[in-house]
């Protein structure tokens, strides 16, 4: 990995985007323990709308780097957001007590930076001030939220949802470049990054418990992760760099937001729902019937997720995918112990792992 832009299709991962990235993850670890905690729907309101406001905001530092030319500028730009992202996540458990001032200023302050950067280093500045009225009016809404009546608090919070998701599915985003292989590239490794907070769920979750009786589960559960990590990295993260090198440069942004922000704010969502699971399970205090639920909808939402990223850079075979998310959602009105819904969900992924295999070998 090279920090130089040598060429719009050239560029390839700083290491100091790395660094950044683990903020991100932080604040995802920090989102799993807020929804295990939950005890209303706000506080799951408040837990999406944080995730929905960091994912967008992800994706705004992703196409600012493809913009920044100078690795000097860009290493500035990504340790300063990183201490802004860093104490969002500080603040994230402040929901489930209806303090937001913390969330909400560190929101300002990452919308902030992102602003300024992209105006005065991105070339792009009267596209960036849409995007930044847009970004600091979500980052006001998570800052008040916890301070309005209930009713209001919800409205606040949904309406980040609302606004963020509809500017990812109706934005043309045609000002923007991207470049395919750093785009794919850097979502790649954060979703990798994801994923790696799912097995530290087992691990950590297990050392609080009876090892030698879940042993079995824990192996069905990496197993799980393993058969999800394939779902994307074993061929679509290849064809998805492919297929963005075939489409025109002004068309890209507008793919990108539907296939890269809005199905992959789906898929994490699933994994971090699976995360969810794991601890209720291998906790010391195991809740079976929030397990069923959250592996369920962790099966259903990154199926789902996948489905849609196939669909919107038309990579074919989202049928089989949108299937085991049907089937995943279902697995949640079985009446089976843990371990027999660990296998009919690891069944359900390798189902529909198969059915990619002639697709494979065609696209090679």
């Amino acid at each position: 990995m090279t920090s130089a832009v040598q060429g719009t299709d050239e560029r390839r991962v700083a290491t100091v985007e790395l660094l950044f990235d683990l903020t991100f993850v932080f604040a995802i670890t920090q989102i799993t323990h807020l929804l295990k905690v939950a005890h209303t729907p706000i506080d799951i309101l408040g837990a999406l709308a944080v995730l929905t406001f960091l994912w967008w905001m992800y994706g705004g530092y992703v196409w600012l780097a493809s913009h920044i030319a100078s690795p000097r500028a860009l290493m500035l730009v990504m340790l300063v957001a990183m201490a802004g992202t860093f104490f969002l996540a500080v603040g994230i458990p402040g929901l489930h007590e209806q303090n937001t001032a913390v969330v909400g200023s560190a929101a300002l302050f990452v919308v902030a930076v992102h602003f300024v950067a992209f105006a005065t280093l991105g070339g792009v500045a009267r596209s960036a001030l849409r995007f930044g009225f847009v970004n600091a009016g979500a980052a006001l809404l998570l800052g008040v939220s916890g301070y309005l009546p209930l009713l209001a608090d919800g409205i606040a919070l949904a309406l980040v949802i609302v606004v963020l998701v509809g500017m990812a599915l109706f934005y043309s985003a045609r000002a923007f470049t991207l470049s395919p292989g750093h785009f794919v590239e850097r979502h790649g490794l954060l979703l990798l990054i994801v994923f790696g907070e799912s097995v530290i769920s087992i691990g950590v979750s297990l050392s609080a418990g009876s090892v030698v009786t879940s042993l079995i589960e824990a192996g069905l559960s990496l197993a799980v992760i393993t058969a999800l990590w394939f779902a994307y990295f074993g061929g679509d993260d290849r064809r998805a760099e492919r297929r963005f090198s075939e489409i025109a440069p002004a068309e890209r942004g507008r793919v990108a937001l539907v296939s890269y922000w809005f199905a992959f704010l789906v898929m994490i969502g699933g994994v971090l729902s699976l995360s969810v699971a794991l601890k209720e399970h291998f906790g010391p205090e195991a809740e079976e019937a929030n397990f069923s639920f959250w592996l369920a909808l962790g099966l259903a939402l990154y199926f789902a997720g996948a489905a849609l990223f196939r669909h919107g850079l038309k990579l074919g075979g989202s049928l089989p995918r949108l299937g085991a998310a049907i089937a995943g959602g279902l697995i949640w009105l079985l009446p089976l112990p843990p371990v027999g819904l660990l296998g009919v969900v690891l069944a359900i992924a390798v189902a529909a792992l198969v059915t990619d295999l002639p697709m494979l070998r065609a696209t090679g």
